[in-house]
């Protein structure tokens, strides 16, 4: 950079260029807390997305008893959330009017400041902790609160208007182009996900062999199967255990949040947090979650533990489990058993239910076959789709780069 520099006097940004000042959030922006009741059925809400009119008739998420209370906005106010300092980004500018929560922050600019210029600038912040460092509150993750009074003596750079406008229509037109690439890669992904369950489907109710002579399974949802393949119950192939057992604190203990969707394999163990009582699980039993159908969660454990009782534990299987496994993550099941689940707000299927479904049974050399052939086939795909989602948190950290170093002059438009 060959313009003119000064230290900034603030120690994680350094030297700044010559022409541009310090100041503080008070000097350039204004807390906007006036109230309308003209607009209560336009009731936003504050996303990474974007700000957007919240649909209040779902029920979902926390419902306010008196909406008279919310501060009204306009198109331009950057709008930031002072209660969540941890995740980042929890900061945007609303382009249109309603109402949000007096729990968020609403800021309107002074004449000679650009809010587009300073929604990038407060980004960073909650990036690179500096919000978070100047928080306050009782527990250090889910409460921990940035005031407006510390916010409003928060240094903020001051570039000259026309440079803020070039900078911001630079990091827009950039960050557009990552988004597009992100959107891409992310279709890819998700392409390849409905390649693998196609797969899957296909080879559990079909076979290996594409000219192998088929029959009606009798079963609508199935369709047709290999002549040579039978149809069995559930329960006259499985036998599940539900048993408690005394665990101490950090034992494995396994959690919905522990399986990953679709996959038939956990992202991590978890660990109890205090003694206590649990069902009860050992290496090699299939846990399938009964919560929630729709997402697909279960693995074949590699160790013994805990879990929530949403699982049921298959604690057999009169073949190869792997086979019941990839019956349990397809599509095809899941959407079948989705169906017949209970509750709106958080379906549950019965093992009751579960245990009558019928699924296609082929001879045990054939249903190895199939299980090694869906091993490779998916061991394949997801080396393909780890690649892509490395590329998208690329994407995502030369973004945050990109943002920080204009937004604090380390780099000239």
């Amino acid at each position: 950079m060959n313009r003119e520099v000064k230290n900034s006097g603030i120690e994680w940004i350094g030297e700044i260029p010559y022409s541009w000042q310090i100041k503080s959030v008070k000097n350039e922006f204004t807390r906007k807390q006036s109230q309308s009741s003209n607009l209560e059925n336009n009731i936003l809400t504050l996303a990474r997305s974007g700000v957007k009119v919240r649909d209040i008739s779902t029920g979902e998420g926390q419902i306010a008893s008196d909406y008279s209370k919310y501060n009204y906005v306009t198109p331009g106010d950057l709008l930031l959330n002072p209660m969540d300092l941890v995740s980042g980004d929890n900061c945007n500018i609303s382009n249109i009017y309603g109402v949000i929560s007096p729990a968020y922050f609403n800021l309107g600019v002074k004449n000679h400041a650009n809010p587009y210029f300073f929604n990038y600038y407060f980004k960073m912040q909650y990036w690179v902790g500096s919000f978070f460092a100047h928080g306050k509150g009782v527990s250090f993750e889910n409460r921990w609160t940035l005031n407006y009074e510390t916010l409003r003596n928060f240094p903020i750079l001051f570039p000259p208007l026309n440079e803020q406008q070039k900078i911001v229509k630079f990091l827009d037109d950039k960050l557009s182009s990552i988004k597009s690439l992100t959107e891409q890669t992310n279709q890819s992904i998700n392409e390849l996900k409905k390649y693998k369950q196609s797969l899957i489907t296909e080879a559990v109710t079909k076979g290996l062999d594409p000219n192998v002579e088929m029959k009606d399974s009798g079963i609508d949802w199935i369709g047709d199967i290999p002549k040579h393949w039978n149809i069995k119950k559930i329960k006259y192939t499985t036998s599940t255990i539900d048993t408690k057992k005394d665990f101490v604190k950090e034992d494995i203990y396994i959690g919905l949040e522990n399986v990953l969707s679709y996959e038939g394999r956990i992202n991590d163990y978890g660990k109890l947090v205090t003694d206590s009582k649990e069902k009860y699980f050992e290496k090699g039993n299939i846990l399938y979650s009964k919560l929630r159908p729709y997402l697909a969660k279960a693995f074949i454990a590699d160790i013994t533990g805990g879990c929530s009782g949403e699982f049921i534990v298959f604690e057999s299987f009169k073949g190869n489990k792997r086979y019941l496994l990839y019956w349990l993550i397809s599509q095809l099941f899941t959407d079948f058993i989705n169906a017949t689940s209970y509750g709106a707000k958080m379906p549950r299927s019965s093992w009751d239910y579960i245990k009558e479904t019928s699924i296609p049974r082929p001879p045990k050399h054939e249903e190895n076959e199939i299980v090694s052939y869906l091993d490779d086939k998916s061991s394949q795909i997801n080396k393909l789709i780890e690649n892509k989602t490395k590329v998208i948190k690329e994407l995502e950290t030369y973004k945050k780069s990109l943002i920080y170093e204009y937004v604090t002059g380390k780099k000239e438009v």
